[in-house]
């Protein structure tokens, strides 16, 4: 029996389903009754806890009480708080219900951008460039930066509180409204999106070696330029690939991880723009592709010999349709163009994040979710 937390992301569901057709028995959680993955016909049992974000000690207290009841023979989060909590957690956990999480320490060091922009430039793994301002200052960046430059909040994912600023002239106004709240933050060089975004999604076991990699280019993303992959397509292997994931090896990561990649168009070369250590939004994808991401994280986690799987069938196909492609279309002046783009094939084997003939209960979750 399986507990799947965080019952609002779609990734969450698409591991219900994956391990539900290898035979087990899958349980979510959320912290509000309707969800996606609550009403999936793979879900046999959904429960919810306090919010980890509000009540990080009452949603510990909430979850070890739920493991200890249901006697689950694993447990995987998948958004950025829970996995945090439930690594530190892990250590109280009954011995029978396994994970496949690292340290909290190592977690906050690839989710801390400052942490993780040092770690790759230390480790010659291709970033933008990066400037610190409270070890550098301002008049240091002004100087040597190529503007523009983005300024980003250290522990946030994605796009959040991310200000763009255009010159020098600018930076100052801009560092004081990015860290009014006490917020600390980092400055990168703008990368154009132009050259290619790419996503790579990996699984290490206790050894630090990667038993699953799975690469895909992000072909639509909404929110534009920084949301999650709302139509994308798998790619094959290259050698830039191997380069990324050596960061991860260089710690003897353990568990799964999602990094995010642009292709410069200016220095032509691949760069890392962050690391999510956990489980990424568009895992449907790989899983269609034929990497069983949910498979490989449970057997690892039970402590089964895994081979590494790198082969899959390229040129597959995600579409997230409900509600991210429609918002997509509806977000933005050209609203006709952009529909016209949605209609455009971009192949022939599409996998979908939420649609299902088998599944139509999820559907249903997404309508009451939203």
């Amino acid at each position: 029996t399986a507990l799947i937390l965080d019952g609002r992301a779609i990734s969450s569901l698409s591991i219900a389903r994956r391990l539900r057709e290898r035979g087990m028995t899958v349980h979510s959680g959320e912290e509000f009754k309707h969800n996606i993955t609550a009403y999936s016909g793979a879900t046999a049992k959904a429960h919810t806890y306090p919010s980890p974000d509000e009540k990080p000690a009452a949603f510990k207290r909430s979850v070890a009480r739920l493991i200890e009841r249901e006697a689950f023979d694993f447990v995987l989060p998948v958004r950025d708080s829970t996995t945090r909590l439930i690594a530190e957690l892990v250590d109280e956990l009954p011995a029978a219900t396994n994970t496949l999480l690292d340290s909290p320490a190592k977690i906050e060091r690839l989710q801390d951008k400052e942490q993780f922009a040092k770690l790759a430039v230390a480790r010659d793994v291709p970033v933008p460039k990066t400037y610190f301002p409270d070890e550098q200052g301002l008049g240091y960046i002004q100087r040597r930066a190529a503007f523009p430059v983005l300024i980003k909040p250290t522990n946030a994912s994605g796009a959040r509180g991310i200000r763009r600023v255009e010159t020098p002239a600018e930076l100052p106004g801009t560092y004081r409204e990015a860290t009014r709240g006490g917020e600390d933050v980092i400055v990168q060089e703008f990368v154009d999106h132009a050259g290619g975004h790419y996503s790579i999604g990996t699984v290490f076991d206790r050894t630090g070696t990667p038993r699953a990699i799975h690469a895909y280019e992000e072909l639509i993303q909404y929110p534009d330029g920084a949301g999650p992959a709302i139509r994308a397509r798998s790619v094959e292997i290259e050698p830039w690939i191997h380069e990324m994931l050596e960061l991860l090896k260089a710690i003897g990561w353990t568990g799964p991880a999602h990094m995010d990649v642009l292709f410069d168009p200016d220095e032509q070369t691949y760069k890392l723009l962050e690391v999510n250590p956990r489980i990424w939004s568009s895992i449907a994808l790989a899983i269609g592709s034929g990497v069983d991401i949910p498979g490989v994280v449970v057997d690892l986690a039970s402590g089964a010999d895994v081979e590494t799987t790198s082969a899959y069938r390229t040129d597959q196909i995600y579409r997230w349709v409900l509600p991210n492609e429609i918002l997509w279309a509806l977000d933005g002046w050209n609203t006709p163009a952009r529909i016209g783009r949605l209609l455009k094939r971009d192949g022939d084997a599409i996998t979908y994040s939420i649609l299902s003939r088998d599944d139509p209960g999820a559907v249903l979750g997404t309508a009451l979710q939203s």
